[in-house]
């Protein structure tokens, strides 16, 4: 997090929130970056009087009028239904197989807008994810301290109006959640995590990661993510120092960014961390969906945000560097990527990929376990539907890696054995 944004950071802190007027000369006093400038918010307030119309407000202890675009079912973590478990059970399945049956869509789960340090609108990002780039979920998760700014709650609660106005069940996921930043650069334990399907926003100034550890496994709907890992050389949250509780709500594990992400994976998994592939965007100009062709596989039921929340938390995702390429690992051919398999030592796994472009075959698929050890691999003769079988034993988890002939990679989920 770079330090100039904690000055102001601190200053609120330490002096509260104030009246809007107040917190705006404080603003100036403290010299912060042209984002929380009175003349930038008095032009993205222009600006959303131009394109959106009237705002439902709420307040930031998650008392809501309408319908919210982050608030989820109050319900704790349950990736699985009755019928579904029943379904385990009655086929002799592991306990934690995780069966059903799902859709791929493609989503970018990480981008800004001017709400912090980007460009346009959320209601801009949405149509521009949707109409230019053909995303299936776009997922706004502006910087958490500047939402703050001139009020804690007022660009938190446009984001989602916003994204409620764009959502459009089975055609379109819209949802706002945020990106926190644990501090100073001097101290050692340090990272960026986004928060998804939270209902307020999380206290703006916790210099330590275990400080958000903590508030993250208060809120029993959020799901966290490890934003951009090694981006810098200390966002390795203290090399993913293991937190069973935290471990409850962080699912996936973003793959891009300027760090060694794949080394970084298997250090996250062999610390014990249950995370899934992820691949996002990370926005900061308005080209949501259109800065690359980074995707985020999503193995869905539906495309709601209720499907979305279900494939989150059971981890069924795959991250891609094609724009439409596929990715499934499968155990017992029922047990969907993402499950954590309990008693049980060894399993027949099944890695199907996919892309129907034309000269965007695959070149290989690589089955990988714990300290990055290669446990099997096949050529693939530039197929454009690659897939492999192989019985695994004695590992704590496998995923898989497909490699296409023109270099794009696609990761999946784990699939974790627990004897």
């Amino acid at each position: 997090m770079r330090f100039y944004l904690w000055i102001p950071w601190l200053a609120w802190s330490l002096v509260g929130c104030g009246s809007e007027s107040e917190t705006d000369a404080a603003t100036h006093e403290a010299g912060i970056d042209a984002h929380a400038d009175a003349q930038v918010d008095a032009a993205v307030d222009a600006r959303e009087d131009a394109v959106e119309d009237a705002v439902t407000d709420s307040s930031i202890d998650g008392a809501e009028t309408g319908d919210s675009s982050d608030v989820a079912p109050d319900i704790e973590k349950d990736t699985q239904n009755v019928d579904a478990t029943n379904d385990v059970l009655e086929a002799g399945l592991p306990t934690g197989c995780l069966v059903g049956d799902y859709q791929p869509y493609f989503g970018n789960l990480h981008a800004h807008t001017s709400y912090s340090d980007g460009k346009g609108l959320p209601s801009e990002a949405f149509a521009h994810a949707r109409q230019q780039a053909g995303l299936d979920v776009q997922v706004i998760t502006d910087h958490l301290e500047q939402l703050y700014w001139p009020n804690p709650s007022g660009r938190w609660d446009k984001c989602r109006q916003q994204a409620d106005d764009a959502y459009e069940p089975g055609a379109f996921v819209a949802l706002c959640g945020f990106e926190y930043g644990s501090g100073f650069h001097g101290i050692k334990s340090t990272g960026h995590n986004n928060v998804f399907f939270s209902d307020k926003l999380f206290p703006m100034v916790q210099l330590d990661f275990r400080d958000f550890y903590k508030t993250l496994v208060a809120c029993a709907n959020c799901i966290g993510q490890f934003n951009h890992p090694g981006d810098e050389s200390e966002q390795t949250w203290s090399g993913f120092e293991y937190h069973a509780d935290a471990d409850d709500r962080i699912q996936f594990f973003e793959f891009n960014g300027a760090g060694d992400v794949w080394n970084l994976y298997f250090a996250a998994l062999d610390k014990g961390w249950h995370v899934s592939a992820v691949m996002n965007q990370d926005n900061h100009s308005a080209d949501w969906g259109t800065k690359n062709d980074n995707r985020s596989g999503l193995w869905m039921p539906e495309l709601t945000r209720e499907g979305l929340r279900d494939t989150m938390l059971a981890r069924r995702t795959f991250m891609t560097r094609d724009r439409n390429a596929t990715l499934r690992l499968m155990a017992e051919n029922q047990c969907w990527m993402g499950s954590v398999l309990q008693g049980v030592s060894s399993i027949d796994v099944f890695v199907e990929a996919k892309d129907a472009d034309a000269g965007e075959g695959y070149a290989t698929l690589e089955l990988y376990g714990p300290g990055k050890t290669l446990l099997g691999k096949k050529d693939c003769q530039a197929a454009s539907v690659c897939t492999m079988e192989q019985s695994i034993s004695a590992v704590a988890y496998v995923l898989a890696r497909a490699t296409q002939v023109d270099g794009d990679e696609l990761v999946s989920a784990p699939i974790w054995l627990e004897p």
